[in-house]
């Protein structure tokens, strides 16, 4: 909350430190609060938003979803080193996270991170101690627990300036019931970070303060809502039919005949009026009890929204730097798909390789240092999402060898060599193909060699 204060403070002194902090515009400070933002988002409003809001939680799950199609491998060595064979420590490590669950835990910590500022990974060893303790001797990992921003709070921080760890948590209080658990079952837990596992995406100095995925783009989300809501609501009416109540008689309004007719006191008829009008309003199967007062429909026409909803998903989706046909699954031109399917694959490359990858590092590095897992050098691996699909590979070979029979007759020899076109389709080299003194494919088939002419 500290941060949510400063952050505050700041944006106060925009405007002199005398106006609210309602707005990103000087001249209309309290814009926010017309538009219904609110001034303050706290985890609270990012986990009901994710949980509410269809395009909230594709806002928070699209990212990780492709983030994990597929699995990282532990690599013995380091970044750089000349592929090799599965060694026998790199097989030891992954039986081990196999046999934890391990990716599915840390998936399962990622989209928690995106719905707060961070999301944590309680780790439990076979010490024995309590887990207020920190981690001593060699420990063996029992089980992995995701945990939201909300169910792990910081209890107390590291303020020894000379301490690696200054500034962080030294422990926090697991809260399960803040997501729906029963409180009375499970009481609160303090924790040390010994046992805590941190993954804060957007935090580029290893802190808890990371950057909820849904944060920049949450008004855009609020904007959504009423125009989805609104819509709904006047579809609604539209269908149902509003009216508007007129005195047939010659002296006005009856009101004592109308309250005898309700059954209610004079003074009470405009609230009997009211609760019959929201009666109406709320099933399609009504009748209107009027008396002498006579219902007319009113006609009106609702805008179209398709123009304001366009637009605020376009705002929300850059948001997440992610293409709104990428987002909500939307099926447009193929051509502009595929470069949307690309752009975004390589957004995800870029996740994997900045925050994912390296904070799968910490962890793996943690385990190692507590004994849980085989300590040597490693990295972590993980495939290509850019690479070309497999019909695009066996689109690029078959152009490779149809370059080749074009060559046929021209006195040249033909471009691609028979394994350089089963690497281009995404097969390993042939051993029994010798590029040094095989034809190529789609050689000059039917050539007449000289030493066959002087036999």
């Amino acid at each position: 909350m500290g941060m949510i204060a400063n952050v505050q403070n700041w944006r106060r002194s925009l405007f002199g430190g005398k106006m609210p902090t309602m707005s990103n515009d000087a001249k209309r400070a309290t814009a926010w609060q017309d538009y219904g933002f609110p001034e303050q988002l706290d985890f609270e409003n990012h986990y009901s938003m994710f949980r509410r809001n269809g395009i909230a939680r594709a806002g928070v799950m699209r990212h990780v979803e492709k983030t994990w199609e597929t699995d990282p491998w532990i690599v013995e060595g380091v970044q750089g080193d000349d592929p090799h064979k599965e060694t026998r420590r790199e097989r030891e490590v992954s039986v081990l996270l196999q046999r934890l669950g391990f990716w599915n835990r840390v998936h399962a910590a990622d989209w928690r991170n995106r719905v707060g500022r961070y999301a944590g990974l309680y780790l439990v060893f076979d010490d024995g101690l309590s887990p207020d303790q920190p981690v001593r001797g060699k420990v063996q990992l029992l089980k992995m627990q995701p945990l939201f921003e909300g169910q792990l709070e910081p209890q107390e921080f590291d303020t020894d300036a000379t301490s690696p760890n200054y500034g962080n948590p030294v422990s926090y209080q697991f809260k399960p019931w803040v997501t729906g658990d029963d409180r009375e079952a499970r009481q609160a837990l303090t924790i040390h970070h010994d046992r805590i596992h941190i993954i804060a995406e957007g935090a580029d100095d290893d802190t808890i303060y990371g950057i909820p995925a849904n944060e920049a783009g949450f008004n855009d989300l609020i904007t959504i809502e009423k125009l989805i809501g609104a819509g709904g609501e006047g579809f609604w009416k539209t269908a149902r039919g509003a009216f508007s109540l007129h005195a047939t008689g010659d002296n006005g309004i009856d009101v004592e005949g109308l309250a005898q007719m309700f059954g209610v006191q004079t003074d009470e008829v405009g609230d009997k009026l009211n609760e019959v009008a929201s009666d109406l309003s709320a099933g399609m199967d009504k009748l209107l009890m009027l008396g002498n007062m006579e219902a007319k429909a009113l006609a009106y026409q609702l805008p179209q929204p398709e123009q304001f909803f366009a637009v605020t998903m376009q705002s929300y989706a850059a948001s997440l730097s992610c293409p709104v046909p990428e987002l909500i699954g939307q099926q447009i031109a193929q051509r502009s798909s595929d470069e949307n399917s690309r752009a975004f694959a390589k957004t995800i490359m870029t996740r994997r390789r900045r925050t994912i990858g390296p904070n799968i590092e910490q962890l793996i590095a943690k385990l190692m240092r507590f004994g849980a897992l085989p300590a040597f050098d490693f990295y972590v691996s993980w495939d290509d999402l850019t690479d070309a699909t497999f019909e695009e590979k066996l689109g690029n070979a078959k152009s490779m060898s149809e370059a080749n029979k074009s060559s046929v007759g021209t006195g040249e020899p033909p471009p691609f060599r028979a394994n350089e076109i089963r690497d281009a389709a995404g097969y390993d080299a042939d051993t029994d193909l010798d590029d040094d003194d095989d034809e190529p494919e789609g050689g000059n088939a039917g050539a007449t060699d000289s030493s066959a002419l002087d036999e």
